[in-house]
């Protein structure tokens, strides 16, 4: 049997639907769906970025709705009923769809289990994930091999509207091809990821290898908004940028922490790191602004778990605008927080 790490869940009150009339609406025209953010950047890599809840509900049922071909996904928790409803409409408008889902979510069994029912009712193509990883707490979407959605989100009803999350749309071509191959490795059950290509994060592949090394980096100032912080490496990390004069802010949930994430606050105090408990929004993000300009979003903790065990999926990218947005975010989550 897979040993089963802890991870980020919303409380089972939370997980419920929205009004399908949403996903009537983003079948029926575009023009339903919320406006699109401006991209961020100049560069065509640049990322799409939505910060949650800030920004409303992030139209997913509307992108999932666009596609003309595909749509692959690879998600930990998948309840929102609008969005199973997009996935069973595309499959009956043929397009060929893809969803592998995490059968034993850490403290919500059976989470999962109504959306794979239909799903597979509905001629979908749905798998549970590969026991290879402790869990696959993954947050992807893949529609038509040219556009990915990389989450801190899961696909519940707070993920999509009331937690704190980042959703990065992402159009870069090795970036998409890279997602989608995760998808269908994991579909098969095919052992590792493929080989790294753009910007993406894989645990347990790279995401080591990658973000200590993104923080280890920073000269200036290093922001973190996370939900879960325990990983001896990333916690001394943290600890050598604020002894070498890198402005250190960490941004924490203020309930429901894990002990070893509380143990790890305590220790980030007194090394000097400016950290704060937010209460409102729920903090489910995990995301890392290095010196205002290199970002990261995507599944990824910082726990050895997530890092080494986990399969996740997350995207370094190096994009002033996004990066600015979310370093804003997360300085104004800090401003209202509270000592941990």
């Amino acid at each position: 049997m897979r040993r089963a790490f802890p991870s980020s869940i919303p409380p089972i009150s939370s997980i419920s639907s929205i009004s399908s009339l949403a996903v009537a609406c983003a079948l029926a025209a575009a023009a339903c769906a919320p406006a699109r953010p401006e991209t961020t950047g100049d560069s065509p890599a640049a990322i799409e970025l939505r910060v949650q809840p800030d920004d409303g509900p992030p139209a997913l049922a509307a992108l999932i709705a666009g596609a003309r071909r595909s749509i692959a996904v690879e998600v930990y928790l998948l309840t929102e009923g609008e969005l199973i409803d997009a996935l069973v409409a595309a499959r009956a408008g043929g397009r060929e769809v893809t969803v592998v889902l995490e059968q034993h979510p850490f403290g919500a069994p059976g989470a999962n289990d109504a959306a794979f029912a239909r799903l597979a009712q509905a001629g979908v193509d749905v798998a549970w994930s590969s026991d290879r990883f402790a869990l696959t707490h993954t947050k992807l979407i893949v529609v038509d091999g040219a556009r990915a959605a990389v989450m801190t989100a899961n696909l519940t009803h707070a993920g999509l509207t009331t937690n704190r999350e980042y959703i990065a749309f992402d159009d870069d071509p090795d970036d998409v091809a890279a997602a989608g191959s995760v998808i269908a490795a994991d579909r098969a059950s095919a052992g590792a990821a493929p080989a790294a290509r753009g910007r993406l994060v894989t645990s347990p592949e790279t995401a080591r290898a990658a973000l200590l090394p993104l923080m280890a980096g920073a000269e200036r100032q290093l922001r973190v908004e996370m939900e879960e912080l325990s990983d001896a490496g990333a916690v001394a990390t943290l600890v050598a940028a604020a002894a070498r004069g890198v402005a250190v802010t960490v941004v924490a949930p203020a309930t429901d922490r894990a002990p070893a994430t509380s143990a790890a606050l305590g220790r980030l105090v007194d090394a000097g790191v400016r950290v704060r408990a937010l209460s409102a929004p729920a903090v489910h993000a995990k995301a890392i602004v290095a010196d205002g300009r290199r970002l990261y979003v995507g599944s990824i903790n910082l726990t050895a778990a997530s890092l080494d065990r986990n399969r996740e999926v997350g995207v370094i990218v190096e994009d002033a605008g996004a990066a600015a947005r979310v370093e804003r975010t997360i300085d104004g989550d800090a401003a209202v927080g509270a000592p941990p």
